[in-house]
């Protein structure tokens, strides 16, 4: 294929995308409509990405369903109310709060939106044992300290990741009120919205696939802006790399066409943006490779450092050097594996 056929289906999320500023309101389908919900202030890797997209969805008894509420706070909530306000309904209609995953961005108002609605929150089973895990695991400068050994981390560079310890905003203690998982229907009277465990970025993301409305939510599984990070959610035994391809091999085949992601737009060309994904990980994986064939007896520093990252190893630090040491890590393990 020459040209991509990854497209938005949505010109106004499009431009706000571009233009940095936050999604507006936005018809989906005929009792669908997402809405951006604004991004606390300040840099993040990667560059300012303005808002979440929080979705809305009505069901036949009156109620209304949100997908990824987003960040905690006040004026947060209140840009929620007024959508949904706009979709004529009311705040107090709402009757569950579904989260794709554990990160702050979307996770994070939802506990404020159960406390004013009383509506349960939905997690996948595996999320909220990562919250537990996350929970149980207090982080400490020692433990930490141990790992950027382990990793081969010069003495000289520690501190600038020691910084980060604890700094976590990931509302660990949350307890959801409805565990779902794998293929579950979700309780939306009159919809058919299907939970799909799609591990990779973290171990208990969900994508939830509208079955009628042929339509998937894919939360940071699948973005038409950005390539998501793997293994951000704790350690659940597992490698996220090999989870990552296998979750993104199973939204391809769907055969749905139409996503409605986390972050950026709503788009078109779901299951190419899939194989662009997986792609973008396997070159990773196969200059891991590479570098481990070369010097089989190199830290994960040293590998990582000769490795190509989107921004430039010289750029990296802080939290973005100790993100690349632990992608290099799991894929170092990928590849182990794969040759086993």
């Amino acid at each position: 294929m020459s040209a991509s056929s990854v497209a938005a289906s949505s010109a106004a999320q499009e431009a706000a995308w571009h233009n940095g500023a936050v999604a507006p309101l936005d018809a989906v389908r005929d009792g669908i409509w997402t809405v951006g919900s604004p991004m606390p202030a300040g840099p993040r890797p990667g560059g300012r990405i303005p808002c979440t997209l929080a979705s809305v969805i009505a069901d036949d008894a009156g109620g209304v369903h949100v997908i990824d509420p987003g960040s905690d706070s006040e004026a947060n909530l209140a840009v929620l109310a007024a959508a949904i306000t706009a979709t004529g309904h009311r705040l107090d209609q709402v009757r569950s709060i579904v989260v794709t995953h554990l990160h702050h961005d979307h996770l994070g108002l939802a506990e404020r939106l159960r406390d004013a609605t009383g509506a349960p929150i939905v997690l996948h089973r595996a999320e909220q044992a990562a919250l537990d895990a996350l929970a149980a695991d207090v982080p400490s400068v020692e433990v930490e300290t141990a790992r950027l050994v382990e990793w081969g981390l010069p003495v000289e560079r520690r501190a600038e990741v020691l910084r980060l310890v604890g700094r976590s905003a990931t509302p660990v203690a949350l307890r959801a009120d409805v565990l779902v998982d794998d293929a579950q229907l979700l309780d939306v009277p009159g919809r058919r919205l299907r939970a799909i465990h799609t591990p990779g970025h973290t171990p208990g993301h969900l994508s939830i696939v509208d079955e009628e409305a042929r339509l998937v939510f894919t939360g940071d599984h699948v973005s038409p802006v950005l390539h998501p990070g793997l293994g951000l959610g704790g350690d659940d035994g597992g490698n996220p790399v090999l989870h990552y391809q296998r979750s993104l091999r199973r939204i391809a085949g769907l055969g749905v066409d139409e996503a409605v992601p986390g972050h950026g737009y709503r788009f078109v060309g779901l299951a190419e943006r899939c194989g662009e994904h997986a792609r973008h990980h396997q070159r990773r994986t196969d200059e891991v490779a590479g570098a481990l064939a070369a010097s089989p007896d190199a830290s994960i520093f040293e590998i990582a450092s000769r490795l190509t990252w989107s921004a430039g190893w010289a750029s990296l630090e802080g939290f973005t050097l100790r993100s690349a040491l632990q992608q290099t890590a799991m894929h170092i393990e990928a590849v182990r594996t794969d040759s086993a």
